[in-house]
């Protein structure tokens, strides 16, 4: 197998295994059968945080599956998009989302995990923006977990679903994995 490194050149992953589904079923099959999985994301991540010793997912060739509601302002998306891509596509639209990650290779999934790129009190970050995730669970099975965005700031769970859905610029933590999220756009 190829070795992978982050994006900075400056660490090496240890997986023996690094897959790359192109479906959620696919996904599904993956976790099902690994005993230890961890999703690769866009490799930003400077340590080993984000390594496995054994299997490593990435979503980098599942479709974007942009789809934009402009009834109901919201996008869905996949997992493993890059703003960038998602940038893109809803500038030409004449949308936006209302906040930005620094660098266009960031996920959208790894940004919501983190909490990262907010802009003061006003303008969350954009896991404040997310009104739905789809995660597969450690058994193989795919939920849809329901969030309102009047919620997302006093929710007494918000917590609890930031931390059980997605971890540290993963997509998976030891029995979640998000595979498509839904966004309110501004």
């Amino acid at each position: 197998m190829t070795k992978q490194s982050n994006w900075a050149g400056n660490y090496e992953y240890e997986a023996v295994r690094i897959h790359h589904p192109k479906t959620v079923e696919e996904v599904q099959e993956l976790v099902r059968q690994s005993r230890k999985i961890r999703a690769l994301g866009t490799c930003h991540s400077f340590n080993s945080i984000a390594d496995s010793t054994e299997d490593l997912v990435s979503l980098d060739h599942f479709d974007p599956l942009i789809s934009l509601d402009k009834e109901n302002l919201t996008v869905t998306v996949a997992g493993g998009i890059r703003y960038g891509e998602l940038s893109g596509y809803l500038h030409q639209q004449g949308f936006a989302l209302h906040n930005l990650a620094s660098l266009p290779h960031i996920s959208v999934a790894g940004a919501c995990a983190t909490a990262t790129h907010g802009s003061g009190d006003n303008h969350g970050n954009l896991a404040t923006a997310v009104s739905a995730m789809e995660l597969v669970i450690a058994d193989g099975t795919a939920n849809r977990m329901i969030c309102f965005k009047e919620w997302l700031l006093g929710w007494a769970d918000l917590e609890l679903l930031q931390s059980s859905c997605l971890t540290s610029s993963q997509l998976l933590t030891s029995d979640k994995m998000c595979t498509r999220i839904y966004l309110y756009l501004n």
